[in-house]
């Protein structure tokens, strides 16, 4: 195996790619795009709107239904008689597909505007001279010049550096700016370790430079980990995966019921017609047409409020995802913080101060501070390095900046030095002024500045200022040291005179601490994986709760020598990973799953995406998240927050709670249709026609339901509760026996009662009551189905304005239809006053009988699957 890039001289590196400083020329420049193509990252073919389109059909019950209507058209077809009950199923499946549509259209042009981020254009160094071209025209060998506020568009080895600086936490997750030089490096390094090297996706913060392209398109650091994601075959998510079981359930029961129901029709020497249409309109009547379609727009509203709450969902089903997580797996830049540096700590005169308290006889620090550095601004933006300009906005609040004092020479940082220094002219004096790290400039100053008065630095002094230093940086502050010189200047960094400390951080967000206990209480961990050092990690992470004791904190490189076993230990004990590859956060979330946890993960870095990709839900960052992120990414954070994660956990379940409201709703309703029909068929009895069941089925039941996506919140949602947790079916034992223990009461009392009514009066009127019956029934059992486990009495039963309209209208139309020559299809019997009163009595009497079940049911039954 050859050297790695890093480890060759410039030398070697123009001779094996035949350039050299000047350049290449245009005409060599063209042979190699021609030969290895433009420089850009590949993309996945997109589905045309037909496709995309065509792929809202590929669900088990749809198909069932579409296969059953087909059939129905064929038979009415062949029997001459109307074919309005087919056509009816089929407008309803396709305005179903027309909602899921257009929800992953607006979903898409969401991304496609958050994806207009990176430069197109930039300068190298063509036939001598410097020109400007676009990113896509960039070929390995050219030499680009970079500066500061530059992104980089291809990987390349630095060839000189004055003061080069990169943010390479796109790649990294490391949010403090790497110094870069041309020095040839030895051994293996990490990606974070290669400071002669420049990556694609990464911007310059500070300084001035030039490379040589190394690597372009998707051989570039950037475009080996989105090349793994192009194509690949996406999982199902948990909701897709329950609503697939519910299509199994559903179709076995069907084809049970239409088998049943031949071999009882041939036995009887039915004809043959009448028999496969009688058993169409059972298979009908078991499944709830319109369960697909509330399903749509529960998800629907769910998008609309989370995109209300910062998040985006880019595909539906993922809504209920991220609702069911059992671990968030959070990056900390620019999540859990907010991806600024902020001074938080000043140390001068022998005093600590905080940012806000006012600080006596700043002026020489002050001074040091807002002359040693390289920020510039234009209007409202800053560009130079994080810790530069934290200091810079830190002077401008305090209104203490000076700027008028000529610079008349400055020495870099260097990474050997670890100092910057500046020679300035202040009111006519010489001034040398110094900043670096704590240990170079304790090391080359003699005395110190204290109140005025300089005193020389003892060994004592050294050892209080480095224990400060050390709890300090305990607390994830990164420090810069300040010294002084003046008139005796040829000598600028040695015997300096030190004035003090400045202390950083990127400090948490606003309301982070609270989201994360909220998490915690409602039974989700937690966990940290970033790019950047243990102690930073560590410090953060105490300091938002996310671990109490330092030791549950851990560096990649220990991850990576472990077995499975030894990391199916790890993942339960560590909550946070520092100094991160990509392919280790792999490992991690893939540790996870097979646990069985439900895994969220969010990040904005290319370093991200694989693990984003394998998530169950993957969650991009809005504002600082790569396009490639974007892509791959199932819901973008707005804000970027991890605040706004735990407001999608909460609408999640909400979502979960509503669909199983819509399906108890919908389910114990066919159920008895499906009970009613078939007992009543074994004693050669039609207790209701197919244009009744389709009546109750497409509009008695879809209404209230669609009504029912739109219920609040439950108390106690976001509790650590089982059934608020991922599960593998929505058929808990508690809604099973919710499902058939009501359809069982209700189509007992309902048989009974039909049976009264028929020997009293006779068949036509005892199916005309029943089906006003089953009307009433389901119109207040939609307000039951609000709750499921306590009683809706006396308790704002009325409060979901929607539903209540939604019931309202449907009695109006109920009533308008029966008083019109229609309601003759519709209720063929001849029915009195008193017996229409009995039917809503013993309405009203179902109703309360189930509202009294609740409790014992949810006493009795885990809403949970062990």
């Amino acid at each position: 195996m050859g050297k790695q890039v890093y480890e060759e001289s410039v030398e070697e590196i123009y001779k094996r790619l035949d350039t050299s400083l000047d350049g290449l020329t245009s005409e060599e420049a063209r042979i190699r795009i021609e030969k290895n193509g433009e420089n850009k990252l590949s993309e996945a073919k997109k589905k045309s709107n037909l496709k995309l389109f065509i792929e809202q059909f590929n669900d088990l019950m749809i198909i069932l239904l579409v296969i059953a209507s087909l059939l129905s058209l064929v038979i009415s077809f062949v029997k001459n008689e109307s074919c309005i009950d087919s056509i009816i199923i089929i407008v309803i499946v396709i305005i179903n597909a027309i909602l899921s549509f257009i929800q992953e259209k607006k979903a898409s042009e969401a991304i496609e505007e958050l994806n207009k981020m990176f430069a197109t254009e930039t300068y190298v160094i063509r036939d001598g001279m410097k020109v400007l071209v676009d990113v896509k025209d960039i070929v390995v060998g050219d030499i680009i010049e970079l500066e500061a506020g530059d992104y980089v568009s291809a990987d390349g080895r630095v060839i000189t550096s004055n003061n080069l600086a990169l943010n390479e936490s796109t790649l990294t997750g490391e949010s403090i700016s790497i110094e870069k030089n041309s020095n040839t490096l030895k051994g293996k390094k990490e990606l974070y370790e290669r400071e002669n090297m420049v990556f694609a996706g990464c911007n310059v913060t500070n300084g001035h430079g030039f490379i040589v392209v190394t690597q372009t398109a998707t051989d570039t650091e950037l475009g080996k980990i989105a090349s793994s994601l192009i194509n690949k075959k996406p999982e199902l998510t948990p909701l897709q995966k329950k609503v697939n079981g519910i299509s199994k359930v559903l179709t076995y029961i069907i084809l049970g019921i239409i088998v049943l129901m031949m071999l009882v029709g041939l036995v009887k020497e039915n004809d043959f017609f009448d028999i496969l249409m009688l058993s169409i309109s059972l298979a009908v009547a078991a499944i709830p047409e319109g369960m697909s379609s509330v399903i749509t727009i529960i998800l629907s509203i769910g998008m609309s409020k989370m995109a209300k709450r910062n998040v985006i969902i880019r595909k539906m089903s993922s809504v209920e995802t991220l609702g069911v997580a059992d671990v968030i797996c959070s990056d900390k830049t620019g999540t859990i913080t907010q991806n600024k540096m902020v001074v938080k700590n000043i140390f001068v005169n022998g005093k600590l101060y905080t940012e806000e308290e006012d600080i006596t006889d700043f002026e020489l620090l002050g001074m040091c501070s807002s002359l040693c550095h390289n920020v510039s601004k234009n209007k409202d933006k800053y560009i130079g390095d994080e810790t530069e300009v934290a200091i810079y906005k830190y002077l401008e609040n305090k209104e203490f900046y000076v700027d008028n004092f000529k610079r008349l020479d400055e020495y870099p940082f260097d990474s050997d030095r670890k100092m910057m220094s500046t020679i300035n002219n202040v009111d006519g004096e010489l001034y040398a002024f110094t900043k670096g790290s704590l240990d170079s400039i304790l090391n080359h100053s003699a005395s110190y500045l204290e109140n005025g008065k300089i005193h020389k630095i003892t060994d004592k002094y050294k050892e209080e200022i480095f224990k400060m230093e050390k709890e300090l940086s305990d607390k994830s502050l990164r420090l810069l040291a300040f010294a002084y010189k003046k008139d005796d200047i040829d000598d600028m960094e040695e015997n300096m005179i030190f004035i003090g400390l400045i202390g950083m951080m990127d400090p948490p967000r606003e309301n982070v601490r609270e989201s994360i206990e909220k998490c915690i209480k409602a039974g989700i961990r937690p966990i940290m994986i970033t790019g950047d050092s243990i102690n930073t990690a560590r410090a953060i992470a105490r300091d938002v709760k996310i671990i109490d004791d330092p030791k549950r904190a851990i560096e990649g490189k220990y991850i990576d020598d472990m077995s499975e076993e030894e990391l199916a230990e790890a993942v339960n004990y560590y909550s946070v990973y520092a100094r991160i590859s990509p392919n280790t956060k792999l490992k991690i979330v893939h540790a996870l799953q097979k646990q069985g946890l439900i895994v969220a993960m969010s990040g904005d870095g290319v370093n991200d995406a694989p693990a984003l990709e394998k998530a169950d839900i993957g969650i991009g960052m809005g504002i600082t998240g790569t396009d490639v992120v974007k892509k791959v990414a199932d819901c973008i954070l707005v804000d970027d927050s991890f605040t706004s994660i735990v407001d999608g956990v909460e609408e999640g379940r909400k979502i979960t709670s509503n669909i199983k409201k819509v399906m108890l709703y919908l389910l114990a309703g066919n159920i008895v249709e499906v009970i009613l029909v078939f007992v009543c068929m074994l004693a050669g009895i039609e207790i209701f026609s197919a244009l009744q069941l389709l009546w109750i089925n497409l509009l008695t039941d879809s209404i209230p339901a669609i009504m029912l996506a739109f219920e609040e919140a439950e108390e106690g949602i976001m509790s650590d509760d089982p059934c608020n947790k991922a599960q593998k079916t929505f058929f808990t034992p508690f809604l099973s026996a919710k499902i058939i223990v009501e359809s069982l009461i209700k189509s007992v009392i309902m048989l009974s009662w039909f049976s009264y009514f028929m020997k009293v009066y006779d068949v036509t009127t005892a199916s005309s009551l029943m089906f006003i019956f089953l009307i009433l029934n389901e119109l207040l059992y939609a307000f039951s189905c609000r709750s499921l486990k306590h009683s809706v009495i006396n308790k704002r039963i009325f409060s979901n304005v929607r539903l209540t309209l939604g019931v309202g209208v449907l009695l109006i139309m109920q009533i308008a239809l029966f008083e019109t020559e229609l309601g003759k299809y519709f209720i063929p019997g001849m029915l009195s006053i008193g017996n229409i009163t009995k039917t809503l009595s013993l309405c009203v009497f179902t109703f309360l009988a189930g509202e009294m079940l609740k409790p014992m049911l949810a006493k009795k039954f885990k809403d949970y699957v062990e």
